[in-house]
């Protein structure tokens, strides 16, 4: 199951990164362009998320994930958090 959730990851990775190159290629103000996880779960979701957390160390990396970080790439990083993990855990 964690296989193929880190297959399915990695294709959406590389579907959305194809169509943010291509937008920012051509120059065109649409969605694609500047997608982060901000604006896929809400800023005051967001803030929500970033706001549990006391540790300012972890507070600034969950900024940079979720504010600035292309979601292509935070695609591409779960993926292989998910391949990496399904290489340890047996499934029967």
């Amino acid at each position: 199951m964690i296989t193929r959730l880190g297959i399915y990851s990695l294709l959406a990775g590389c579907f959305v990164g194809l169509f943010t190159g291509i937008s920012k290629f051509m120059e065109s103000e649409n969605f694609w362009v500047d997608l982060t996880v901000s604006k896929m779960i809400g800023e005051d979701n967001s803030e929500a998320i970033i706001g549990l957390i006391n540790v300012a160390f972890v507070q600034n990396s969950l900024d940079f994930l979720i504010y600035e970080l292309p979601f292509f790439c935070f695609l591409l990083g779960l993926s292989g958090v998910l391949l990496i993990t399904s290489l340890f855990l047996k499934t029967h």
